[in-house]
């Protein structure tokens, strides 16, 4: 990724004026950028950048895969019933969402690959408690593995 793209991402991260990080975000066209965005974001900020990337027509499977193991989404494959109890109804609709994207497969196919950080215990956990869980979710996205520049 240049370093054009990275400074674009940079300002977003970094900028004061929520609304112009917002637009920013709507208006990125890479995919590539949007996961280096979403690898790079501060979840203690919100997720209001999270869902603008969500919402952008180019965010891919890949990008939202890794948005949901981010967000913790886990926690709605081990134990729906402990995130409608949550309390914490902004994210727990969120990660709903986001679940509902990837498994109707909303979200654009890119060439970027994302495997979750699942330990073989934890995914024999969720197969087991979950058997008609989508594959992706455990195995994630095959593809290229692309750096991801701390910013």
């Amino acid at each position: 990724m240049d370093n054009e793209k990275i400074n674009q991402i940079e300002k977003i991260l970094y900028s004061e004026d929520f609304n112009e990080a917002l637009t920013q975000v709507a208006s990125i066209e890479d995919s590539e950028m949007l996961y280096v965005l979403a690898a790079n974001y501060n979840w203690d900020n919100g997720l209001n950048i999270p869902k603008a990337i969500i919402a952008n027509d180019n965010c891919d499977m890949s990008t939202g895969l890794m948005i949901f193991y981010l967000a913790d989404g886990i926690r709605l494959l081990d134990d729906k019933e402990s995130v409608e109890q949550s309390g914490l109804d902004e994210w727990s609709e969120f990660i709903k969402k986001v679940y509902l994207l990837i498994e109707m497969n909303s979200l654009k196919t890119s060439r970027v690959s994302y495997r979750p950080e699942l330990t073989k215990v934890q995914a024999f956990k969720l197969r087991k408690a979950n058997p008609d869980l989508p594959a992706i979710f455990l195995e994630g996205i095959e593809g290229e593995d692309i750096e991801i520049p701390a910013i």
